[in-house]
Formats: structure tokens, sequence, C-alpha cells
């Protein structure tokens, strides 16, 4: 992992013609905490975060938040990205509801960790699988992250990372039809797509800090 940097610069502005990358996330704290890290690094770009509603993350819920932000934003399917940024553990028998609408709606896309989020994190730091004793429980990836990640995961800082993640994410990944393997996620899949279109501004800011 590269070393931690503590970005404190003046955030840019998005160009008129800037794409939205909105992201809808199951949960309402850590993964709008870590995408809002990328917002302002580059002006061709607005991150867009969706959280859930009051804690409900219920597929039916997620759908009609993400129609309801690009309707907002006057979102465009020719130019714009929408990914949602689901769990397995909670939701794992609706998934598909999900996965159904992204089908009628090309530019929306799913990225799934199985079980969690952490699974995600972790790999900012290592490669391969952790030596889990219930790798598929979410209960078991929480207390774990503080364990490589002195003081735990900072959205601050750490999210620099992200090519690290992408590279050690994509090596572990297996999945059984479009569901991840426990110990998989397909943030990878959303990071790449990220990183095509802030990579330049991101690399400058990590040689300049």
């Amino acid at each position: 992992m590269p070393k931690p940097i503590k970005f404190s610069y003046a955030k840019k502005e998005p160009f008129r013609d800037a794409f939205f990358f909105i992201i809808v996330c199951e949960g309402q704290n850590r993964e709008p905490d870590y995408f809002r890290f990328f917002d302002g690094i580059s002006s061709r770009v607005k991150i867009v975060t969706v959280e859930s509603d009051g804690g409900n993350s219920a597929p039916k819920k997620l759908i009609g938040r993400a129609i309801s932000k690009e309707q907002e934003l006057d979102a465009s399917a020719e130019k714009d990205r929408l990914w949602f940024v689901i769990d397995t553990d909670k939701w794992k028998a609706q998934l598909h509801e999900i996965r159904k609408e992204c089908e009628s709606r090309p530019h929306w896309k799913v990225a799934q960790s199985n079980p969690c989020f952490e699974v995600w994190l972790h790999f900012h730091v290592k490669k391969g699988l952790p030596p889990l004793e219930n790798i598929a429980n979410c209960k078991s990836w929480k207390p774990y992250l503080p364990t490589i990640i002195p003081g735990g995961f900072n959205p601050d800082i750490h999210p620099s990372a992200i090519e690290t993640a992408i590279t050690n994410a994509k090596a572990s990944y297996e999945a059984k039809g479009y569901e991840p393997q426990p110990g998989s996620t397909e943030l990878w899949k959303l990071g790449e797509e990220l990183m095509a279109l802030i990579k330049n501004d991101l690399d400058r800011l990590l040689v300049v800090f």
C-alpha cells in the first residue's frame, strides 16, 4: 500500500460538460465516505454518492433512489454512469432485482461484495484472502480491518491506494454466475472505470503531496 497521504487541496469545480459518476450505496456512512474522497480531484468528473434512506437498503428502495437522483441531476444515459455498491450478506435473495433493472439500463452497473464492503477495503492493503474463521460472515470482517490498518481504514487517506486495491481484488476475484464468491468483490470493475476518468489528476496529487 502506498504511504498514506492526507490530501488538503482545493477541490476542482466540474466543467459544465463533466461526467456524473453516481454511486448508489447500500450503506449510510462507510461507502459514501470512501467515494467522496475522489470528488473534486478531476474537473472532468462529478462524483455523486447516494446513501440509503434511513438505513433502508432494500433493492427496490435503492432502485427508486437511483431513478430520483438521475432525474434530479438531469443525467444522461449516453454520457453519465451509475453504479450500485451492494453487499451480499443482507439482501442476497433479492439482489437479482437490481441486476434485472440494470439489463434495461445499460449505463447502470453493479459492484457487489461478498459478504460486505470491507472485502474491498482489505485489498487496499493485502493480497489474497485473509485468515478469517468465517470468511462469508460480515461480522468477521469488521474487526479484522483494524488488525491490518492501525487505527482502521481512514476515508480521508487510504482510498489513494485504489490502484493497489484494483490489482489485488481483480487477481482474487471468483464468481458463481454473477455472484462473487466469499472474499471476492466486483468493486475493481467500478475502480477501473473511475480511474480511467481521474487517474492523471490523482497521480499528480500523489506526486505533489
